[in-house]
């Protein structure tokens, strides 16, 4: 299995959790930028994981059964992917505050 594939599978397997994740990044970007603090990227992580937290059990308690097989039957750890999910999301929220902190600091 490639990079390339993984990364597929990543995606799919993550969709939900990386899109909420995502406009949650976008949107804390944009208020950092609109008022600079540096509480604020503190605060960013505490609020990410809690939503993290909470969007991975409703993701849980919604999935097809089924689906899980899937990635069991190609040789993929369902921890593993979690796990990749999760850095993917907080990697970037990392990499976006850096960005606005070297711009305006």
């Amino acid at each position: 299995m490639t990079f390339r594939d993984h990364i597929r599978l990543t995606w799919n397997y993550g969709k939900t959790p990386l899109l909420i994740g995502g406009v949650y990044n976008l949107f804390c970007t944009f208020l950092l930028v609109n008022s600079f603090s540096y509480a604020f990227f503190v605060d960013t992580f505490i609020f990410k994981s809690i939503l993290v937290a909470i969007t991975f059990y409703l993701v849980k308690q919604f999935r097809d059964r089924d689906a899980v097989f899937f990635y069991i039957n190609l040789g993929l750890s369902l921890r593993k992917m979690l796990v990749r999910v999760i850095l993917t999301d907080f990697l970037a929220l990392a990499i976006l505050q850096t960005i606005v902190l070297l711009c305006n600091g």
